[in-house]
């Protein structure tokens, strides 16, 4: 059963029971990696050390709504915060909605369960749930302890969110009068009629493609006119998100080459984002979203062919390091279009999410044999890694990838985990996330 859900539908991989025990060349790696995993404990002094001196740490996720990956993220960024001085973490949303939970979590401005019902919507629906909901209460609850304030930023475009109009168009009025009728015009028509991003990116992907090239062109336009005038360059930020937002519905995917020519476009854009906030404020980011995303080299060729991952490491060289996630049974959820879930799925939270469950991974399968490590959930280094590990690290196995739709098995994705991250953390099991209702 396939459901068609806009740029973050991935694969995901159902898998039957594994043996009990190795085969004798899986035991020999298994054997390898027991001699760099480290235990998952509450010490997170290994991972410290995994991380070095990265000013911008990628941490991946298997599916995008599992509970563990969530609280991960931040156990993670509590200790990149309070031993490596990191300052901003950066999610797979949009630049608008990272405007207002930063808002909500330096100055408690906002109600963070508004905000997620209004822009974790769409494609981003699954991150609307409660232990991402947590991360984020912790980031405004420790603000308000500390004088070095950590900052939430949205690294993607799909959303071009109503107040970055009020940004740019308030900055023009203020320091530009003349030039407001101009502004004005070249915006016109651009700005969501609904709060729901969701309702939005359907509305406007349902604009004939002409129309979305020229208000692509339009807001692009707007950019330069606020460039020439050496505009804040928060302000010229706000611009270039929306430019990024239209010139991404611009790309004619109806046809294959349009969407890929976007899916490489939307890395890109992720990439630039976190390397600009990098640059322009100084600080260390931990950026979160989808293992095919993080990943150095493409695992989902469909809608991730030129991962951000990548890119981030041609910007950033040693300065960045990622982080994948592996799991071997558990829960997750996912939504569908219409109609019932699976008979394997049962109903979640809300309307057309379903939470499925996959059993332990069958052999041949990366989680098959990270499974087998002495330690129930752990993290490795990959590059450290003995021969024999390294050898298997290096080649392309089956793998677990959930995205925002389920896939049938056949459909299963491919991964070589040396060549895709620098770390690796396991989990033996999982559970679904707590959607928000």
């Amino acid at each position: 059963m396939k459901t068609k859900i806009l740029a973050l539908s991935l694969v995901a991989v159902v898998g039957a029971a594994a043996p009990a025990f190795a085969d004798t060349g899986d035991a020999k790696v298994v054997a390898a990696l027991d001699t760099v995993a480290k235990p998952l404990t509450h010490d997170l002094d290994a991972f410290g050390a995994m991380v070095g001196d990265a000013q911008v740490v990628g941490v991946g996720e298997a599916t995008h709504s599992t509970a563990d990956f969530y609280t991960l993220n931040q156990r993670l960024l509590r200790y990149l915060v309070t031993e490596k001085g990191f300052t901003t973490f950066a999610r797979e949303l949009s630049w608008s909605t990272g405007v207002r939970l930063n808002d909500y979590v330096l100055y408690g401005k906002g109600d963070p369960r508004a905000i997620f019902h209004d822009e974790v919507k769409g494609p981003y629906d699954l991150f609307d749930n409660r232990e991402f909901l947590a991360l984020v209460e912790w980031m405004r609850a420790y603000n308000t302890t500390h004088p070095d304030k950590v900052q939430f930023m949205g690294a993607d475009l799909l959303y071009p969110g109503d107040l970055l109009f009020d940004k740019v168009l308030g900055y023009v009025k203020q320091h530009h009068p003349d030039l407001l009728p101009q502004f004005t015009k070249l915006y016109d028509g651009l700005r969501p009629a609904t709060k729901n991003a969701g309702e939005y990116m359907v509305q406007a992907m349902a604009v004939p493609l002409k129309e979305r090239q020229d208000r692509a062109q339009r807001a692009t336009r707007a950019l330069k006119l606020l460039q020439k005038q050496g505009a804040d360059r928060w302000v010229v930020q706000h611009a270039r998100a929306l430019s990024l937002t239209f010139t991404d519905f611009a790309f004619d995917q109806a046809t294959a080459e349009g969407r890929r020519q976007a899916a490489v476009y939307r890395d890109s854009v992720l990439a630039d984002n976190v390397a600009w906030w990098n640059k322009t404020t100084g600080h260390k980011i931990q950026v979160s979203g989808l293992n095919a995303h993080l990943s150095y080299t493409p695992i989902d060729t469909t809608f991730v062919p030129a991962p951000m991952g990548g890119v981030l490491r041609k910007r950033l060289g040693d300065r960045f390091v990622t982080v994948g996630t592996s799991f071997d049974q558990g829960g997750y959820n996912f939504t569908i279009e219409k109609g019932e879930c699976p008979k394997d799925a049962k109903p979640a939270e809300r309307p057309l999410t379903c939470k499925g469950h996959v059993d332990a991974a069958p052999a041949g399968y990366n989680e098959y044999v990270l499974d087998q490590v002495r330690y129930r959930d752990f993290l490795l280094d990959t590059r450290t890694a003995p021969a024999a590990a390294k050898a298997w690290l290096s080649q392309a196995h089956e793998t677990r990838l959930i995205g925002g739709g389920f896939w049938s098995p056949d459909q299963a994705t491919k991964a070589a985990l040396g060549r895709s991250f620098d770390v690796l953390i396991h989990f033996h099991q999982v559970k679904a996330a707590a959607l928000l209702p």
